[in-house]
């Protein structure tokens, strides 16, 4: 891939009449005064510059993920993924389960986390002979300086680079950072402007469709993940217009994961997910042509394994964070010899 470190391509501010700089980053285009802090809580203006204040910073330890978590179930099935988090995030959503690092934007905060370079996550992932390295538990997009050159040096030594994002992101972000990730899960939270509104504290969720439409003519491997709140975005409506969408603007073999509800933040006092209402979800969505849909946060349910799609043998069977391969030989169907849009490692 063509990764362009143009200075305009990467300028994601501008100078207003009042003084005040506007971050171009996210759609809430924040407009900062010398030393404000965004909407995130990640970036702020300092002198005429925008920047992340949490670049080099993250969240805990560096953890080895099984890369099922993120959720990825085409992207290097069974294999680990170095995982990091930082802090912030430029929506509110009321269920957020990584509040804490998300949604706790007091300036002290920052002192709590670690420092740690881009090289010196690169030099663990070679460390620890991995080939994956995600960015993911807070969104990633708000610094994603420090995503890209991540990114970069990763690609020097043949490691892949992953984000778990809400897609709340510009156009112009969404196309320059296509050249530098190799996967995506994006979280389409909910299939309206009301729903945004109420839960995620967002006017539009509309920017979150053309990211996944961006990464996905760019080439990135992308899933989608929805999480079914009941009373909330569980209608089959709702389902049924959302998987629509994905069959005609993405693909009918984008992996989709209905996961489950668990009470959390300020809507702790919601019931979790029936699974009969996650089973009716895959029904819909089966219904509309979507070829590879999963149950997420139910262990031990057939909805987590994969099946080709041509002749509906089992490919991979998951138990919990378990992976097992079974009928794959390289990326197609070892019974019908079918192409299946499935990355697998020296494919």
């Amino acid at each position: 891939m063509k990764r362009s470190f143009d200075q305009e391509l990467w300028d994601f501010q501008r100078e207003l009449k009042s003084g005040k700089l506007q971050c171009t980053a996210c759609p809430r285009l924040c407009q900062l005064i010398d030393n404000e802090v965004g909407w995130c809580g990640a970036r702020v203006r300092r002198g005429i510059k925008v920047e992340p204040r949490t670049y080099g910073l993250i969240h805990g330890r560096l953890a080895e993920d099984p890369i099922e978590k993120k959720p990825l179930y085409h992207f290097y099935p069974g294999k680990k993924i170095l995982s990091f988090g930082s802090y912030g995030c430029n929506l509110g959503c009321l269920h957020c389960q990584n509040w804490h690092i998300s949604m706790q934007k007091e300036k002290s905060d920052i002192s709590k986390l670690i420092k740690i370079s881009p090289e010196e996550i690169v030099n663990e992932c070679l460390a620890r002979k991995m080939t994956l390295i995600a960015s993911t538990y807070n969104e990633p997009m708000i610094a994603f300086e420090y995503v890209r050159d991540i990114a970069n040096l990763a690609h020097d030594h043949n490691i892949k680079m992953v984000v778990v994002d809400n897609g709340y992101i510009t156009r112009k972000l969404a196309e320059a950072l296509a050249s530098h990730i190799d996967a995506a899960n994006i979280d389409i939270k909910g299939f309206s402007s009301e729903f945004y509104k109420e839960i995620c504290g967002s006017p539009s969720w509309k920017p979150v469709l053309r990211t996944c439409e961006i990464f996905y003519k760019h080439g990135v491997h992308l899933e989608l993940t929805n999480l079914v709140i009941p009373t909330k975005n569980d209608s089959d409506s709702m389902i049924r217009e959302m998987c629509e969408w994905i069959s005609e603007n993405l693909s009918p073999l984008i992996p989709l994961h209905f996961s489950a509800f668990r009470p959390d933040y300020k809507l702790n006092s919601l019931p979790h997910t029936p699974i009969k209402t996650l089973e009716k979800a895959i029904r819909i969505a089966n219904d509309v042509g979507l070829k590879y849909v999963y149950i997420g946060n139910v262990s031990g349910h057939k909805g987590n394994h994969t099946y080709c799609h041509n002749c509906e043998k089992l490919i991979i069977k998951r138990e919990r964070y378990n992976t097992s391969v079974i009928n794959l030989r390289g990326a197609s169907c070892s019974s019908c010899g079918t192409k299946l849009p499935i990355i697998v490692a020296n494919e």
